[in-house]
């Protein structure tokens, strides 16, 4: 195809795709670090956005159902028939929620429990549909194969009703020493998950 077109052409659709992706990514950081003291690192490559939902075959089906519960809403309102949600939209969201908890969990499967340590940590306020929430951010970092890696780690369950509840979270998780133990992709040692504390 760049045979056919011309080394020019293909030169120049490759750098407008590079600009974009680095753009994109750019627009997915300044969202990201928002607001908080602790910046993310990204377990994205460098200059490429982070993208999610294609990983493995749930992460399709997650995808096409949410399409489904779309089309379903839109033909209830388009036919005046509000019994298309229960049997379109209702199971397609059902489907698509089951579906993104297989696809994290075949993601997960072969990653690693590694001993990190915690250091730095914040807690922030937030507005969200029902009022305020209290957010987290942690900083980590562990040593793998003589090479120190430092990540900030997904928090679940990253949202709560006071800070306080925030700060007993992560107190439950991460020893006053800083000690903690994150779930960790081998194939991307930035792209970690905080996990219950595992002491060897």
């Amino acid at each position: 195809m760049c045979a056919r077109a011309g080394r020019g052409a293909c030169a120049l659709r490759s750098a407008i795709k590079i600009k974009m992706q680095n753009e994109l990514r750019e627009l997915q950081d300044e969202f990201a670090n928002s607001g908080w003291r602790i910046k993310q690192i990204s377990y994205a490559p460098d200059g490429k956005p982070v993208v999610v939902g294609f990983e493995n075959w749930p992460g399709y089906v997650a995808v096409f159902s949410m399409f489904g519960f779309l089309i379903g809403i839109g033909l209830a309102f388009y036919l005046h028939n509000s019994i298309l949600i229960f049997f379109i939209s209702i199971p397609s969201l059902l489907i698509s929620f089951a579906a993104v908890a297989t696809k994290n969990h075949l993601i997960k499967k072969g990653w690693m429990f590694i001993d990190a340590r915690c250091v730095d940590r914040e807690v922030r306020k937030g507005n969200g549909r029902n009022g305020t929430i209290w957010a987290s951010r942690i900083l980590c970092e562990f040593e793998h194969d003589g090479t120190l890696i430092q990540c900030t780690p997904s928090v679940h369950w990253s949202t709560w009703r006071s800070e306080v509840s925030a700060q007993q979270f992560l107190n439950s998780k991460i020893d006053p020493n800083g000690g903690c133990t994150l779930r960790v992709n081998p194939k991307n040692l930035r792209e970690a998950n905080l996990s219950d504390r595992r002491i060897k």
